[in-house]
């Protein structure tokens, strides 16, 4: 099995069966962690009957645990592993609705767990890449690349914020839609994500929100902000925000 460092993200490869519980210095920034190579590194909990499928790829931390809690809220069966090869196999397996992955697995990389879904995968789930913790080595807020995942959380979010993020995810059809049916799937991808911050960046202003009009009226600042980040990401894009909230504004 595979070990992370918590401070740095170094990998270690350990042998299951050396024992229950081992303390290890980190050699690369001489932090002290414990670790239990026989402990169970993938969970099973079951959601309610109609509840999607969901697999959290992520290291045992704080904000893992708060995503399964919310994410059992929500009804949905859960699959919880700490290794990227793991939870590629569980996708091919169980074609999950929805994967949250930690861009730095042990076993795979979650960038390139990602892109292995893409390319290997016929229907892939919608893809939410998890933050970490502040650090230069950490993936952060505001990414220059989502590396082909759907949208992202990071640990700075409200339960609320995250709850309505997820949501909004399951509810859109996680293909192209006969209505953006020209769209290139990248941009479509960032369009989607640039509107899922604005829905949990205020859900009063957005409870107002009616018609397309209503939406660029009110989150004028905001949505002219969204469409030139994607503008700066896939030149010509831009326009897609408005057809994303049209679909959205259809579906709600």
């Amino acid at each position: 099995m595979f070990v992370q460092c918590p401070n740095c993200l170094k990998r270690y490869r350990l042998n299951e069966s050396q024992a229950t519980l081992l303390r290890i210095r980190c050699r690369s920034c001489s932090t002290e962690f414990l670790v239990s190579p026989s402990a169970q590194s993938r969970h099973v909990l079951a959601g309610s009957q109609e509840g999607a499928t969901a697999i959290v790829a992520d290291i045992q931390r704080d904000f893992r645990n708060v995503l399964v809690d919310l994410l059992h809220r929500l009804g949905l069966h859960l699959i919880v592993t700490e290794d990227g090869l793991t939870a590629l196999e569980d996708v091919r397996a169980l074609k999950p609705r929805l994967l949250l992955v930690n861009p730095y697995l042990p076993g795979l990389m979650g960038t390139e767990l990602v892109t292995r879904i893409r390319t290997e995968v016929a229907a892939p789930p919608t893809i939410i890449l998890l933050g970490a913790i502040h650090s230069s080595k950490r993936y952060r807020r505001l990414p220059n690349s989502l590396y082909g995942a759907d949208d992202y959380l990071d640990e700075g979010g409200t339960d609320d914020a995250i709850i309505r993020k997820i949501e909004y995810h399951l509810q859109i059809p996680h293909t192209i839609t006969p209505q953006l049916s020209g769209a290139d799937e990248e941009a479509l991808r960032l369009a989607r994500c640039v509107f899922a911050d604005l829905l949990v960046y205020d859900p009063q202003r957005m409870a107002q929100v009616k018609s397309s009009d209503d939406f660029f009226r009110l989150f004028k600042e905001e949505a002219a902000e969204g469409k030139r980040y994607i503008e700066t990401r896939k030149r010509g894009a831009s326009g897609l925000l408005q057809e994303v909230v049209a679909c959205y504004l259809r579906g709600a």
